[in-house]
């Protein structure tokens, strides 16, 4: 099994974490911001950031139409 080292990891989910707080600011709804926010916290807990008060859950990240990520609109 081929790993990337430690810190592209770690890059990698900042940068996603970054998007995700992107999508809050720019969301016209308050359901989407909640969901980029969960979105920005689980990428954060990912890159070694832990994010308190906030709690993940898999329904509130990922559509009820079977679809991974966010809901874009």
């Amino acid at each position: 099994m081929n790993h990337r080292p430690r810190e592209q990891r770690k890059a990698y989910a900042m940068h996603r974490m970054a998007e995700a707080i992107g999508r809050a600011i720019r969301s016209e709804s308050a359901q989407e911001q909640e969901r980029a926010k969960r979105w920005a916290a689980a990428w954060g807990v990912v890159s070694g950031i832990r994010s308190s008060g906030i709690r993940l859950r898999r329904d509130v990240l990922f559509d009820g139409r079977g679809k991974g990520g966010p809901r874009m609109a």
